[in-house]
């Protein structure tokens, strides 16, 4: 009897002596994941994150990690698998949601990502980068008062926030409401002054209006923050067009020319303006002088 009991005390030191080599196994590979990660060499660290994962399947953080690697190497279908192994591991891990939330939005998986971010709220409630993403995924949906009342929520926490000031102004803008859509914009603008999709929406909301001279100064911000933004010179030469001045429009329509000539995109725009719009303003000046 005394052997036996021996036998079964000599087994299980072993057996946890085994699970404790194996743990330090998996936290040596999950540490030389986060190196990795740090240095930026994220094949590395996803070959580490995976080993500590095989050495422990129940490690939720090297999971976590895992995933969030695999999404910054764009595949989001084994972020998205390992991110659903954290929360299966420990279904309360608020962080692992979140990122696989992020991950679903990006692989415009709306209604899952919904869900994974309501439940990172429930176990954190007010947590900002999901209550943002959360708003995001209404825009996207088109679901416009969801996504202005969360945006408008998350913006009473977190006033200098450009990026929800912009989300709340292009909510704003696709239910028709120009007004509060540009006290958004400008507002974003203002919280990030190097914000050139912001100004760029905001200048489209000030054209669309007809209000040219603004439209002219946010799309010159615009150009400012981004000098390869196509789409603001284009705008640009078109306000000078509309606030007749003829000779800022001829400027702005050859800038447009040199930054787009070349991009498929912007082929049909660049050969009218070569062929049109820059002759016909030439012309209108040299008769006008």
């Amino acid at each position: 009897m005394r052997i036996t009991r021996l036998f079964v005390m000599l087994l299980v030191l072993l057996l946890t002596a085994s699970l404790v080599a194996q743990d330090n196994a998996a936290k040596e590979k999950y540490n030389a994941g986060i190196k990795a990660r740090q240095a930026k060499n994220l094949a590395e660290a996803e070959k580490q994150f995976m080993a500590a994962t095989a050495a422990f399947p129940q490690y939720k953080e090297a999971w976590n990690e895992l995933g969030t690697v695999r999404y910054e190497l764009k595949k989001l279908a084994p972020a998205e698998e390992a991110l659903q192994k954290a929360v299966s591991v420990d279904p309360s891990y608020q962080a692992a949601y979140k990122n696989l939330g992020i991950v679903q939005l990006k692989a415009k998986k709306c209604a899952q990502a919904e869900a994974s971010f309501k439940k990172s709220l429930e176990l954190k409630p007010g947590d900002p980068e999901s209550q943002k993403s959360l708003g995001q995924i209404y825009l996207e949906q088109k679901l416009y008062d969801k996504a202005i009342e969360v945006f408008q929520a998350y913006n009473t926490a977190n006033p200098t926030d450009a990026k929800s000031h912009y989300f709340l102004g292009k909510a704003y803008k696709e239910k028709g409401d120009p007004t509060n859509a540009e006290k958004e914009f400008q507002a974003a603008t203002k919280a990030d002054p190097k914000f050139a999709e912001a100004f760029l929406s905001y200048a489209n909301l000030l054209y669309d209006t007809k209000k040219y001279p603004g439209a002219v100064s946010a799309y010159k911000s615009a150009v400012a923050a981004d000098r390869g933004m196509v789409t603001a010179y284009y705008g640009l030469a078109l306000s000078y067009t509309k606030a007749e001045q003829y000779t800022e429009a001829l400027q702005a329509y050859k800038d447009f020319v040199k930054v787009a000539e070349g991009k498929p995109a912007w082929k049909t725009q660049v050969q009218q303006v070569k062929t049109d719009y820059i002759p016909q303003l030439e012309q209108s000046l040299q008769s006008g002088q």
